[in-house]
C-alpha cells in the first residue's frame, strides 16, 4: 500500500462551536463546515475542517461511535488519523488483508474514506483517504471523484 502522506487528524469534542473557536484563537486558522447536521453516517454529526489538517467533530446523538469514543476516553484526540493514499480499494484490501477491521466507508463530494478498528492497531482509528484536489477541504466540495 502506497501512503502519500498524514492527511488530517480527528478531534472529538463535546461542543463543536467552543472548540473551533479556540482552535481558531489558538492557531490563528479558520475552519469550514463539511457536513450538515444530519451527518453522513446517518446520525447528527457536527463537522468542521481547517485547511492544515485539522478536523473538529461532534456527535448530535448519544449512540454516535463519536459519542461514545468520548464516553470511554474523554475528549481529544481520541478519534483517529487519516492517511492520504492513491488508489483507497487498494488501501482497503492490504490493510485487511493485516487483519485490520474494516469499520466503514462514505463516497462524499470528491473524496473517498475508509475507516478501520482501532483495536487493531494499538487503539488507534486509521482512516484513509482518497480525493485529486489539492486537500481535502477542497476535495470534499467537489462533485465526483
Amino acid at each position: 500500500m502506497e501512503v502519500e502522506r498524514l492527511d488530517h487528524i480527528h478531534i472529538y469534542v463535546k461542543d463543536h462551536e467552543k472548540a473551533v473557536q479556540r482552535f481558531e484563537e489558538l492557531l490563528g486558522i479558520k475552519f469550514v463546515k463539511l457536513t450538515d447536521e444530519v451527518g453522513q453516517l446517518g446520525m447528527g454529526l457536527k463537522d468542521a475542517y481547517s485547511t492544515i489538517g485539522i478536523d473538529i467533530l461532534q456527535a448530535l446523538s448519544p449512540e454516535h461511535p463519536v459519542a461514545k469514543a468520548i464516553e470511554r476516553s474523554g475528549e481529544g484526540l481520541v478519534g483517529g488519523v487519516s492517511f492520504k493514499v492513491p488508489d483507497i480499494e487498494a488501501g482497503i484490501a492490504h490493510l485487511q488483508s493485516k487483519g485490520m477491521k474494516l469499520l466503514g466507508r462514505i463516497h462524499m463530494g470528491g473524496i473517498k474514506e475508509a475507516w478501520f478498528h482501532p483495536k487493531d492497531a494499538h487503539n488507534v482509528l486509521i482512516e484513509l483517504c482518497e480525493y485529486k484536489a489539492d486537500n481535502a477541504l477542497e476535495a470534499s466540495r467537489q462533485k465526483q471523484l
